[in-house]
């Protein structure tokens, strides 16, 4: 059957056959990874990018995120480069309050400099110190201080002697202590004999003086006590002196480098004191037992050297001694402890312990200064991690997460303050994405002012053409691959028109392109061509060729009971899109309607049993809608009418099968059969106009292979929305069958054009019986149902 609303197979391909492109392969052309055809997105971009004020951060959506992504890091890379490097972040001890480290900002490198020389100050403390302090020299003035000591002591004893003596006693030294011996007249000790000889009056004596010299002698005692005091100070002041002069030396080397940071000179300041307080630590006398035992058992702490040392140490958070220009961070691991660091604790038997060294740097700190740029799904891969990034932006300012676990009973941790810090955030996502995160959360568009919206689809030409050649060019440079000829570009070219489906436009997204030219270069031989690109098309098929096939057999065993020939009356074809993956594929699916009178209007079975999705119950609305402003408007719309998707056990949604839907309505009411011959696609509004749809390619070959399965009669074919001819890019066989004759693709634009295709009968006589059929319905009396029922129509042929 040959119409007016019949495509020729020349309408089913892309128009154009001679670009203008005269180069041979690849090879011949410059490299180029420019966006083309986005100069509103661009231009949105680059101003963007100028702004530097609080909530300018950006959301960039479209199809093609790698390209997009990869275009906006390079022009980030240009502007960071023109930007002044941010100061580095460092955390140091806080002699105040050790639980709250302390934040200094350093010039970029500065921060590494300084913890190298803190790490040799250090090294010296624990290394050198203690033999600087047990020099020839100053074993000398300890040893001549002892020397002095005794002497002195000798003095103070032999004072007590010489004043026992005289009082007619005998200093005895002891273990347990001093006691006095009474003396005979000879001078010689009197003996517990003696002694127990003597007469009362006698022995008081001997104990009055006994105590006078007990007295006596605690005096002296003390006397020694206070020389001992003084010249262990004395002792104490030789290594102090030490300790100044050596410590003194690092101190104003630091101090003269670092001086400049307030904050870094009052460290310096603090550590001195430290080291002043504690001279004996670094001149080994601590308690060796001690040590042994906390050595054994190191949660108890160590009050050591390397201990005390450890709080001069500087953890410098983030070092931007390396860049260039402000920062550019991106990953794909957007983790909380990522994003905004951690602090590691050392867990031992019931205690956790940390300090300001274990803190490490996240995300967030290192993009201070400059650009956060991440994918959003990955974002949202990662529950908390989103809102972490919210709250930075409203505060201005990242609180690092401890990443201690398990059921400790006692942490002896750090509470870091918060660190002020400024950077812009680029988001790259889908417009689905944004338009979901601003219903969420009302500060989302506070925050992301700018909103870029990449088209998913470019206009097609030469300029178009050789852009993507460029791009091409430029993959196989980075990844070693062979040239693309010609012939081969324009193959990939036919495959974005595809992707687009438009016979005008190409797609936006790149990536299915240079995924096919890795997988073709699988098969070239020096150059990829266009059999190459085919080639890699089909390896890419082979999985949703085998999903049809299943199918297919369904369809050959009448397991999915469908005709594609005859006629019959209610029944059409209508077309789905399924997909899986990556892949989609079109298959027929038999639609049935029953009329009968009654009050209900046309019901959706789907939609009864809760199958239909909200845009196809709108759809089945729309059918009620046509048939009273088209038929209704002289007496009451009185029918009951039943529309299935046979064999359909799963959710329907989509309105583009309601002109098939009308048809079948239309059939059931007029008696008139439809060709079963002819698949349907297409919506319909409330006055007959066609409407197009999507996943046109799909629809057309789905249909084509079910009807080659079962035999091509040359009546077979698909009708689809006028508006819809423009997005033909068909399979070369299907082209191939329409050019012979052996399949035919009809476009319309309203319901008559299509009821006419269908029955082949005009459709003023379809809407005459439709109408008749519909007035019958419409009457109450018996008598007027009689008469209307002798009433005769046209019938059709």
């Amino acid at each position: 059957m040959k119409n007016n609303l019949e495509l020729k197979w020349e309408e089913l391909k892309i128009p154009y056959t001679n670009t203008g492109i005269t180069f041979s392969t690849t090879d011949e052309i410059k490299a180029d990874e420019s966006i083309i055809d986005q100069e509103n997105a661009l231009a949105t971009l680059e101003f963007g990018l100028q702004l530097g004020a609080k909530g300018y951060n950006m959301y960039i959506s479209g199809s093609d995120q790698k390209t997009i992504f990869d275009y906006v890091l390079g022009r980030l890379k240009d502007k960071a480069t023109k930007r002044n490097v941010p100061p580095d972040m460092c955390y140091i001890y806080n002699f105040e309050n050790p639980s709250t480290p302390k934040v200094i900002w350093m010039q970029p490198g500065d921060g590494i400099r300084f913890k190298n020389d803190m790490k040799e100050f250090k090294q010296f403390l624990i290394n050198e110190l203690k033999d600087r302090l047990d020099t020839l020299e100053a074993e000398k003035k300890r040893q001549k201080l002892i020397t002095e000591l005794d002497e002195k002591k000798e003095e103070a004893l032999a004072e007590l002697k010489t004043y026992a003596k005289d009082m007619g006693f005998q200093v005895k030294m002891a273990e347990e202590g001093l006691g006095f011996i009474p003396l005979t007249l000879e001078g010689k000790p009197l003996s517990m004999d003696a002694y127990e000889k003597l007469d009362d009056a006698d022995k008081h004596t001997i104990e009055e003086v006994i105590d006078q010299l007990s007295e006596f002698s605690e005096e002296v005692l003390k006397k020694v006590r206070d020389i001992e005091k003084l010249y262990s100070q004395y002792m104490d002041d030789i290594d102090e002196t030490i300790v100044l002069n050596e410590v003194g030396y690092y101190m104003k080397y630091l101090k003269d480098t670092y001086g400049s940071y307030d904050e870094v000179s009052q460290y310096l300041d603090d550590i001195a004191n430290d080291i002043l307080e504690d001279v004996s630590i670094f001149a080994g006398n601590s308690n060796s037992e001690g040590q042994d035992i906390k050595g054994l058992l190191p949660w108890l702490g160590n009050s050591g050297v390397s201990e005390k040392v450890n709080h001069y140490s500087i953890n410098v958070l983030v070092d931007n001694g390396g860049l260039k220009g402000a920062p550019i961070i991106t990953s794909r691991d957007l983790s909380q402890g990522h994003l905004v660091g951690k602090i590691r604790i050392d867990t031992e038997v019931t205690t956790s312990h940390t300090d300001f060294n274990q803190i490490s740097a996240g995300m967030l700190h290192q993009a201070n200064g400059g650009y956060l740029l991440l994918y959003v799904k990955d974002l949202l891969d990662y529950p908390g991690s989103f809102d972490l990034i919210r709250r930075t932006l409203k505060t201005g300012e990242v609180n690092i997460e401890s990443m201690g676990g398990g059921n400790n009973t006692n942490t002896i941790g750090i509470t870091p303050q918060p660190i002020p810090v400024d950077f812009k955030v680029i988001l790259v996502g889908d417009y689905e994405i944004y338009h979901l995160l601003t219903e969420m959360d009302l500060s989302f568009k506070d925050l992301f002012k700018i909103n870029i919206d990449f088209k998913d689809t470019i206009t097609s030409g030469e300029v178009a053409i050789m852009n993507i050649a460029s791009q091409i060019k430029s993959l196989c440079n980075k990844e070693d691959l062979p040239p693309v000829s010609c012939d081969g570009i324009l193959q990939l070219v036919e495959y974005s028109h595809r992707l687009a489906e438009s016979q005008e436009k190409m797609s936006a997204n790149l990536q299915p392109i240079m995924d096919l030219v890795r997988e073709a270069s699988v098969f070239a031989q020096g150059t990829i061509t266009k059999d190459n690109i085919i080639q890699a098309r089909r390896m890419k098929m082979l999985f949703k060729d085998t999903l049809q096939k299943n199918i297919e057999e369904k369809y050959a065993k009448n397991i999915f009971l469908v005709d594609v020939m005859g006629k019959k009356v209610g029944q059409i074809n209508g077309l789905a899109v399924y997909s899986v993956g990556d892949f989609s594929f079109g298959r027929p699916v038999r639609i049935t309607a029953t009329t009968y009178r009654g009050k209900s209007g046309v019901v959706d079975i789907e939609g009864a049993v809760g199958l239909s999705g909200s845009i196809h119950s709108k759809g089945v609305q729309i059918i009620t809608g046509f048939l009273g402003n088209h038929f209704a408007q002289n007496y009451p719309l009185s029918l009951c009418g039943k529309i299935c998707f046979e064999q359909s056990y799963g959710g329907v949604d989509g309105d583009s099968a309601s002109s098939a839907e009308l048809y079948a309505i239309l059939s059931s009411l007029s008696e008139v059969p439809l060709r079963q011959g002819i698949a349907v696609t297409g919506s319909i509004n409330q006055y007959g106009q066609i409407q197009p749809v999507g996943g046109i390619n799909d629809k057309i070959e789905g249909f084509y292979r079910v009807c080659k399965q079962k035999g091509l009669t040359g009546k077979q074919g698909v009708m689809i929305p006028d508006q819809n001819k423009g997005d033909l890019v068909l399979d070369e066989e299907v082209i191939k069958a329409v050019e012979q004759g052996k399949f035919h693709i009809y476009a319309i634009t309203s319901f008559r054009e299509g009821i006419e295709v269908l029955t082949g009968v005009p459709a003023a006589q379809v809407e005459e019986r439709v109408a008749h059929k519909l007035k019958i319905y419409s009457v109450d009396s018996p008598e007027k149902l009689s008469r209307l029922k002798k009433q005769k129509v046209k019938k059709s042929k």
